[in-house]
This record gives structure tokens, C-alpha cells and sequence, in this order.
């Protein structure tokens, strides 16, 4: 705030204000004096040399998706069709002059010397696209991968496993919010044709003296919601459960959800000993539409196979547990659930 603002007008008495950078009396319009403000502009260092470089120019800021070559932004990242200040399209020629300084000088001036940045943050946000991690999440990874490389800087050589491990370790502190595991995590990685391996990511955090936040013991139930989507987001079910059900997908994914932590409820957990939850939460699905399938009278929609190929869980597994889980009784089970979405079924 300027120091003259709120005092009065030496002529008329009244209260000066700012406006457009100068200090004015609100009544007369006497202008006392102008507004002296840091600028937000800021200049790169000064080489001896005589040629020029894209850091001695001025640029807005020093954020990466802005700073340029040339001083300012061309546009949007992606955008290629330029507007004079009108908003009117320009020529032809001066389209192909722009789209030339955006190639040759703006993106590269913008990313330069932070390639490394660029390139790492670029594959983790196609990470977090293909997981669809939350917002919050996406944040707090891109705070730790920020604050790890500043503060390890001479121990970190790969900077896509440290963006790895950020990510890992904000889904871990998370809670149930994100139930990720290990093993989607650098599935995902390897697809995008990068080598992260678990051992590799825990041996980061050991040499790093990092310790993931303690978010208890998983439990099945919290993969659940993530298993039965994986599952009605495959054409084949899809295609399955309407010929087989002739029943909406959503109501069937609702159905098998309130089915699979009715199963759960039921199996306590001492008895759970040595099963890992994530495979025990995709049996579950898999014994929810058998049940399904007995108090509808139609054969059922789900295959081993299927959940296996769906939830990416060996299909011996499946087998494995849901032979356990069918030791178990469930008829008030089922019984109490059709009565509550009868109507879906009508």
C-alpha cells in the first residue's frame, strides 16, 4: 500500500487513492505522486562474450511454462493459430513467422537448462492420467519431488525413479484415499518404457533416509471400489452382464460392491493370515457374482479369467482364495441384498 494513500488532497481536503500506478485525489484529480513498485520482470545473467543468449533477454518470471526467449508467452503450450489484439486471425505469412519463433526459440528457451524437469514431470503427469490419482495426491507428489531433488541433490541420479518414489510415498501417506500398490505402480512405468523397479524405488528411499508415512495395515475392503471398477470398465463383462443379467452395468457394479464387503464382513481377520488384500479384495468380486448368479437363476458373468485379466491378478490366486472364501455362508447375505434393490432387477 502506498504510503500516501489514504491522506488528503493538499487543495480540495479530500482522500487521495491509487489509480493506474499514480496517487490521485479521489475529487479534483491532482495527481501528487507516481507509485514506485518492484518490477515483476526480471533479466538472466550477463555473458561476457558478444553472442547472445536466450538468458539475456527479459522474461515475465522464472516459472517454467511461461519464461521465454523472447520475453513473453506465444500463446498456450499447444496452440498454433495467432491472434492479432483484436482477436482477428493474422495472414498466413505472419502465422508461419510465429509458429517459427514458438518452434525454434520460445519452447526450447522456456525448458532451457530444466530439460531433465520437463522430461520428468511430463511422464509423470501421463503416470497420474493413466492411474487417475487424485488432484490432492498429484500435488503432494510434485512438493516431494520438488523438495527430495533440492535437498538431495547430489544423491539423486535418476529422476524419473524419483518421481516414482514421490508418488509412492504421497499414496502412502494418503491413507484410503488412494489404494495404490507397489506393483500397478511400476507396471505403469514399464509401459511408458521406463525401467522402475520395486527394488530399485525402496533402495532410493533407504539410501535417501526416508520412511514412508505409517498408514496402518491394508485392508481388502480398501481396494474394493478400485477392484470393482477395474472390472465393469472391461467390454467383455460389459457385454456379459447384459446378456446375462439383463441389468444395467452401474446397477451391477453398485450390486457387487455391497456384496464384496458383505463377504469381507463376514471373514475375520485372523483368518485372512497370509493373503495379501488386493488379490483377496478380487476374489471377493469374483464369489459376490456367483452368489449373484444363484439368487438370479443365471449362469454368471464373471470367469476367473476375467477377473484375473481385469484387476491384474493370477488367475491361480483368484482360484485359490475363492475356494476359502466359499467356505463361508452368505444366503442372509444375498437375501439381504436383492431386497434392497429388487426393483433394480424388475
Amino acid at each position: 500500500m502506498s504510503k500516501m494513500e489514504n491522506c488528503l488532497c493538499d487543495e480540495c481536503g479530500s482522500r487521495i487513492i491509487i489509480e493506474n500506478g499514480v496517487n490521485v485525489c479521489q475529487k479534483c484529480g491532482l495527481v501528487h505522486d507516481p507509485i514506485l513498485e518492484s518490477s515483476s520482470f526480471q533479466l538472466g545473467s550477463v555473458s561476457n562474450t558478444e553472442s547472445r543468449r536466450s538468458q539475456q533477454y527479459t522474461s515475465i518470471n522464472n516459472n517454467l511454462a511461461v519464461v521465454s526467449s523472447l520475453g513473453s508467452s506465444i500463446g498456450s503450450v499447444e496452440e498454433y493459430m495467432f491472434r492479432d489484439a483484436n482477436g482477428s486471425l493474422l495472414d498466413e505469412s505472419t502465422q508461419y513467422k510465429f509458429r517459427k519463433f514458438k518452434t525454434y526459440y520460445h519452447i526450447p528457451g522456456a525448458i532451457k537448462g530444466k530439460e531433465t524437469d520437463f522430461r520428468t514431470l511430463k511422464i509423470l503427469n501421463e503416470v497420474f492420467s493413466r492411474l487417475q490419482i487424485p488432484h490432492k495426491i498429484r500435488e503432494r507428489t510434485l512438493f516431494l519431488y520438488q523438495q527430495y531433488k533440492t535437498e538431495h541433490k547430489e544423491n539423486i541420479t535418476n529422476h524419473v525413479l524419483l518421481s516414482a518414489m514421490s508418488l509412492f510415498l504421497s499414496v502412502r501417506e494418503s491413507g484410503t484415499n488412494c489404494p495404490l500398490t507397489l506393483k500397478e505402480l511400476v507396471n505403469t512405468y514399464r509401459e511408458l518404457g521406463h525401467r522402475v523397479l520395486g527394488k530399485n524405488l525402496l533402495g532410493l528411499m533407504q539410501d535417501l533416509n526416508i520412511k514412508p508415512a505409517s498408514s496402518g495395515v491394508r485392508r481388502s475392503e480398501e481396494y474394493v471400489f478400485r477392484v470393482c471398477s477395474l472390472i465393469c470398465r472391461c467390454n467383455t463383462i460389459k457385454e456379459r452382464v447384459q446378456k446375462k443379467y439383463s441389468i444395467d452395468v452401474y446397477v451391477y457394479e453398485k450390486m457387487i460392491q455391497l456384496l464384496c464387503l458383505k463377504i469381507l464382513e463376514r471373514i475375520p481377520y485372523p483368518d485372512r493370515g497370509g493373503r495379501r488384500p488386493y488379490p483377496l479384495s478380487a476374489a471377493s468380486a469374483y464369489v459376490a457374482d456367483k452368489l449373484l448368479s444363484r439368487k438370479l437363476k443365471h449362469s454368471s458373468a464373471l470367469t476367473q479369467k476375467l477377473v484375473a485379466q481385469s484387476t491384474n491378478v493370477a488367475e491361480f490366486t483368484i482360484r485359490d482364495h475363492a475356494e476359502f472364501m466359499f467356505s463361508y455362508d452368505y444366503e442372509d447375505i444375498i437375501n439381504d441384498i436383492s431386497k434392497r434393490l429388487t426393483s433394480s432387477f424388475d
